[in-house]
Formats: structure tokens, sequence, C-alpha cells
């Protein structure tokens, strides 16, 4: 492309200083090939604009195919702490009803240990191939929009959002597991998960866990969502 610009400037050179043509000849013959030029480079950057998108285009969906992938071993890792969170819920809200419950008197030592376990579930989701696209400035080139904005809420919002989350509840249970091991009087379990101290322990963590366990679902149905509009991305 350049070899042909410069053969046309000097044409234009050449013409110009020719003695050979009239003044209007010269003009005419100049601006055909200020014309030439100008086609020539207008369809030079429309080439490169057209075959930098294409690639941008290519690497877009070559990310979103990856990101999928990603997605798919979250969810398995979402729905695995999920059943973690719905399970300690279960346990604290049967040890938060001890206090009130007419039955709780009947309950066994040993029926009320087993609702005593402790699970700290820790999700890490798979965020290397997002944080590598996004610092290499190459989100914007996620042409759907609908779906630009999905991927940035959930690794932007939804995620840290939900790690806090999980962070406070792990500590929490790990705090009412300092309480349970420090127990060191022969008070009956009964008669010490029913102080008001591990009462609101308890109660406090009940209400929390209901909380995580809804960000996951939110977290699951985002991710989900996000595979579907990829699936419709990448088929076009």
């Amino acid at each position: 492309m350049e070899d042909e610009i410069t053969k046309h400037t000097k044409k234009i050179y050449d013409t110009a200083k020719s003695s050979k043509h009239s003044f209007g000849e010269k003009v005419k013959e100049i601006i055909i090939e200020i014309c030439i030029i100008v086609f020539a480079v207008t369809l030079s950057i429309w080439f490169h604009g057209w075959s930098d998108h294409r690639h941008e285009q290519k690497e877009a969906k070559e990310f979103l195919k990856g990101l999928k992938d990603d997605l798919i071993k979250d969810i398995k890792l979402l729905e695995k702490n999920k059943k973690i969170a719905v399970n300690s819920d279960s346990n604290f809200n049967f040890l938060a009803s001890l206090k009130n419950n007419q039955r709780a008197n009947t309950y066994k030592d040993s029926e009320i240990n087993n609702h005593l376990s402790i699970a700290i579930p820790v999700t890490l989701p798979s965020v290397g191939r997002y944080e590598g696209f996004k610092s290499s400035g190459k989100i914007g080139t996620i042409e759907n929009d609908s779906l630009k904005g999905n991927i940035l809420i959930f690794y932007q919002q939804t995620l840290p959002e939900l790690a806090y989350s999980e962070s406070f509840i792990n500590s929490w249970e790990l705090k009412i597991l300092d309480q349970v091991l420090d127990k060191t009087d022969k008070t009956p379990i009964r008669d010490f998960l029913t102080t008001t101290k591990m009462q609101s322990l308890y109660g406090i963590g009940a209400h929390n866990l209901e909380i995580s366990i809804d960000e996951y679902d939110g977290a699951i149905n985002q991710a989900k969502k996000i595979i579907s509009e990829i699936d419709k991305e990448t088929n076009k």
C-alpha cells in the first residue's frame, strides 16, 4: 500500500512539472491521482480496522468459552457450600430453639451433640481468566452489553459480597466453637446451650446463615444466566 501511495504521489509531482500538458489537463490529472490516494488510504484504514475487530472478536469468543468452563466449576463449588450453609442453619435453628422449645427436655444429650458440629465453607472461585482479560483492557470487546454487564456484576459485586458474608459466618461459627470448647465446668450441655449468650450466638448465626444461603442462590443463578448468554453469543 505504501508503494502504491508513493507511486501516485510521484505521478502527481511529475504531472505538475510536465510541460507536455496544459494547465487544465494537469489539474484534472492531479485530482484523479489525489482521489486514488484518498481511496487507497481509506480502504487501507477500513481493512485494518476490520481485521483488528475480527481478531478482537475471536479473542472475546475464546475468553467467553473459557469463562463458561470456569463458571461451571464455580457453580459446583457454590452448590456444595450452600449445602454446608443449609446444614449449619438447620443446626443453629435447632440449638437456638432449645430454650423456648417445650420438647427440649425430651432430647437426649447425644441428639443435641449431633447439632454442635461446625463446618467452614470457603468459596475460592476461578477468577484468573476474568482478571487477566479485564486487566488487559479487553472487557470492552464483548459487544453484548447485557452479557458484559452481568459478567462485571458477578465478578465485581456478587462474589466479593458473598466472600464477605462467608467470612462473617465462618468467624461467627469459630466464635461459637471457642465457647463450646472453653466450657470446662460440669454444667449439663443443655443448660449451657440455653444461656442467654449461647442463644444469642446461635440466633444471630442462624439469621446470617439464611442471608448467606440467599446469596449462594443468587450467585448460582447469576452464573447460570451468564452461561446461557455465553451459549447464545458463541453459537452465532
